[in-house]
């Protein structure tokens, strides 16, 4: 592992070693509507992919990707798609979908409909039926939804099946009332549950269909128009794994946060909530409000949102880059 993370800092360095340093706001540019392209005379492609291809393998993900970008000051220095793909394929992004969840739930926090991270989370299902030995759960605040320390773990089929079966109605309810393993803040484990909960708690403190609130509240502003959101029998979108978007548009995600949550002339998601999300420390684990830390560090102080088989939306502050790449697992 040590010999790899060397040489992908080798890497990394050869691809980035030339970079100017951040834009300036007033410099910034939107891709809105269309992405500008440039060439970055700095930017090795060759480079690039074996970095790519060896981050992949070496965190056990596919090594082949079937799109591959880089957003560089707002402009696209690069941009690649594997034979049968192109800007208009739509992918899906998996576990990335959870880090729109937790944009969701920041947008949410700015307007006032939620109060907080530290906000109970009781207090959106006062009708929730609390097991006896499970009092703790009354102490559960969306900090620790985020953080994945509520002490829930959906991972059972059986688990599943009370949560998203077809005759379930009200998916986050039904997640919320799954027992603890232990109380919450006290164990880290990635789970699906988390985000379940809180496209819940989006919805029930907006009053709002979690969709029709994320394209008016999200993506409609960054221009994003490619996301199908898959939903569970009872209507809610799947909180855990299912998104399907464009390379381009998981750019204009990435961007929105390396941008503070700015983007143009409007605060999409509140600068600090932007500020909270990069997990500060590997320990317990390099996760926080469902974003990943760089946990090769080859790319400094970059975080990102990460999914099954290699979907990576990577965002460089330093370096004012967004990486993207998707993988089918082909």
């Amino acid at each position: 592992m040590k010999t790899t993370k060397r040489i992908l800092a080798l890497l990394l360095s050869l691809v980035l070693c030339f970079a100017a340093p951040a834009a300036a706001a007033a410099d910034r540019v939107w891709p809105t509507k269309e992405f500008k392209k440039a060439k970055a005379w700095w930017l090795s492609p060759a480079a690039l992919n074996a970095y790519v291809w060896l981050m992949a393998k070496s965190i056990g993900d596919q090594g082949n990707s079937d799109s591959l970008l880089v957003l560089y000051q707002g402009q696209l220095v690069y941009e690649h798609y594997s034979k049968d793909n192109s800007a208009a394929t739509r992918f899906p992004v998996y576990s990335v979908t959870k880090s729109v969840v937790s944009a969701l739930v920041g947008i949410a926090v700015g307007e006032g409909k939620i109060k907080g991270a530290d906000q109970k989370v009781i207090d959106f299902f006062p009708e929730a039926k609390i097991a006896p030995g499970q009092e703790w759960k009354r102490d559960m605040t969306i900090e620790h939804l985020l953080t994945m320390t509520s002490g829930i773990v959906c991972d059972t089929e059986e688990k599943w099946e009370l949560v998203e079966g077809a005759g379930v109605k009200d998916s986050a309810l039904a997640a919320f009332e799954l027992p603890q393993s232990n109380a919450p803040g006290k164990k880290w484990a990635y789970d699906s549950a988390a985000p379940t909960i809180l496209l819940g708690i989006v919805q029930r403190a907006t009053g709002r269909d979690v969709l029709s609130y994320a394209k008016e509240k999200l993506f409609g502003p960054l221009g994003v128009t490619s996301v199908q959101w898959s939903a569970t029998p009872g209507g809610l979108p799947r909180g855990g794994s299912g998104i399907q978007m464009t390379a381009r548009d998981m750019a204009r995600f990435g961007y929105l946060y390396l941008n503070n949550g700015r983007w143009e002339d409007q605060q999409i998601i509140p600068a600090s909530w932007v500020a909270q999300t990069p997990p500060k420390s590997h320990r317990p684990r390099a996760y926080g409000y469902l974003f990943w830390r760089n946990h090769l560090d080859a790319l400094g102080s970059s975080y990102g949102a990460l999914g099954y088989q290699g979907q990576y939306i990577w965002i460089a502050p330093a370096q004012d880059i967004v990486l993207v790449r998707t993988s089918l697992g082909k």
